[in-house]
C-alpha cells in the first residue's frame, strides 16, 4: 500500500489563526488599558513618579514624560512578546506522528497514542461538555484559546482553538484530548487516520 504524501504546507492542516480582533483586543489590554489606568490614577503616577521626581529636582512634566515612556517600553515589550506567542499556533504531521505548536506550547504525539477511531468534529455549541470551562496553565482572550484546560466534562485537554464553533478533538492514551481548530477540521482529521494506518512501529524515546 503507498504511502500517502506528507504536505506540511497544505493550508487546510494548519490552525485558524488568531484573528485581528484578538490581536488588537491582545494590544488593548496590554498596552492601552494599563497606559489609562496610570494617567486616570493619580496617586498611582505619584508613586512611580517619586525616585525620578528626586532627579528632575522638580522637573514635574520632564519626570512625568519619562515615567510614561518607560511604562510605554515595558507594556510594549510584553505585549510584542505575546503577539509573537499568538501566532506561534501550528501543526505538523509526518509519518511517526503529529506535533501540535500553540503559543509557549508544544507536544509531539505518535500516531498510536491518538485514538483516532473515537475523534470526531464536533460542534461546541451543539456539545459543551467539549468546551474549556478552567485554565489551568495556558493562554486565553476572547477569540483565543491555547495550552491546558479542563473542560465540562470535565478533562484535561491541550487547547489551540482561534474562537471558532467546529473543532477537532482527539482523545489521546496518555490521559488527555486535543481539542483544536484547523483550518478544515475533516480534512485534517482523515490525514491523520491516512498517516496512522502506515505508520511504522513507534519507537518512544
Amino acid at each position: 500500500m503507498a504511502q500517502p504524501t506528507v504536505r506540511g504546507d497544505d493550508p487546510r492542516f494548519q490552525l485558524e489563526p488568531a484573528s485581528a480582533r484578538a490581536q488588537w483586543l491582545l494590544f488593548a489590554l496590554v498596552v492601552v488599558l494599563p497606559m489609562v489606568l496610570v494617567q486616570v490614577l493619580p496617586g498611582a503616577s505619584r508613586d512611580a513618579a517619586r525616585p525620578l521626581a528626586a532627579l528632575a529636582k522638580g522637573d514635574a512634566a520632564l519626570v512625568k514624560l519619562y515615567a510614561a515612556l518607560v511604562v510605554l517600553a515595558v507594556l510594549g515589550g510584553i505585549f510584542v512578546l505575546l503577539w509573537l506567542m499568538m501566532r506561534r499556533h501550528r501543526l505538523a504531521m509526518d509519518e511517526a506522528g503529529l506535533a501540535v505548536t500553540t503559543s509557549f506550547y508544544k507536544r509531539r504525539l505518535l500516531w498510536p497514542e491518538l485514538r483516532l477511531d473515537d475523534a470526531r468534529v464536533v460542534s461546541l455549541g451543539e456539545h459543551p461538555e467539549h468546551r474549556p470551562a478552567l485554565k489551568s496553565n495556558g493562554y486565553a482572550m476572547p477569540g483565543y484559546r491555547s495550552g491546558w484546560f479542563r473542560t465540562r466534562k470535565p478533562a484535561k485537554a491541550l487547547v489551540a482553538t482561534a474562537g471558532g464553533d467546529r473543532v477537532l478533538w482527539v482523545p489521546t492514551t496518555l490521559g488527555y484530548d486535543l481539542l483544536l481548530q484547523p483550518r478544515n477540521p475533516q480534512a485534517t482529521l482523515q490525514r491523520m487516520r491516512e498517516l496512522a494506518a502506515v505508520a511504522p512501529v513507534p519507537v518512544r524515546r
